[in-house]
């Protein structure tokens, strides 16, 4: 009998959305980071030079938490170059295509750093990449990707489920996200069972 190939390290990637999430809550922000400290962690400069944008010209609600999330990026390491990566730019504007959804985009960067790191995910062997995002259309799409897709809530799902954050704890840091219009309200009941609805998928 073969022996299994071991399990390939994970490998997050989180993306503006993400970000702007945890800027909402401190706490919320250091249970993710305590989560992910075991795990390698990627920041790429689009992403922050998207979050540069939305701090500069976004709408009111967006300009303060992306902002705030630009000073708490310390614990994702130096921002990844990507134009030396050799990623293929026609197959970045492709998966860009397809998250639009038949619509024009509202700036030409929009959904590019997604699509950025959809393209580096394709290619990656030796590490299982994750996608941290509050897209539900970039996490779908993301599966054809070589990714693993979360949404802050199911990632708090996972810390519960694996007994490393309390389901009281999970419930206050979503009511926290919902105070700043980011998400709905769930109980510790759902977060326990991973029932989320939407932000539990895929």
């Amino acid at each position: 009998m073969s022996t299994p190939a071991p399990a390939r390290p994970e490998l997050w990637f989180l993306d503006t959305s993400s970000l702007m999430t945890l800027a909402v809550d401190e706490a919320l922000r250091e249970a993710v980071k305590g989560e992910l400290s075991w795990h390698k962690r990627v920041l790429l400069d689009v992403v922050v030079e998207e979050l540069e944008r939305l701090a500069g010209a976004g709408r009111p609600d967006e300009k303060a938490l992306a902002a705030a999330a630009l000073g708490q990026l310390d614990w994702l390491g130096a921002p990844v170059p990507t134009d030396n990566l050799g990623i293929d730019p026609l197959r970045v504007v492709a998966v860009q295509d397809i998250l639009r959804s038949g619509r024009p985009l509202k700036h030409p960067g929009e959904h590019w750093a997604e699509s950025v790191i959809m393209t580096m995910a394709e290619g990656l062997t030796l590490a299982a990449p994750h996608l941290l995002s509050e897209d539900y259309n970039a996490r779908i799409e993301s599966v054809r990707h070589n990714c693993a897709p979360y949404s802050v809530h199911k990632l708090l799902a996972r810390m519960v489920q694996g007994g490393r954050l309390a389901a009281d704890d999970a419930e206050s840091f979503a009511d926290a996200v919902m105070a700043a219009g980011r998400g709905n309200d769930y109980t510790a009941a759902e977060f326990l069972s991973g029932n989320l609805g939407r932000v539990g998928k895929p």
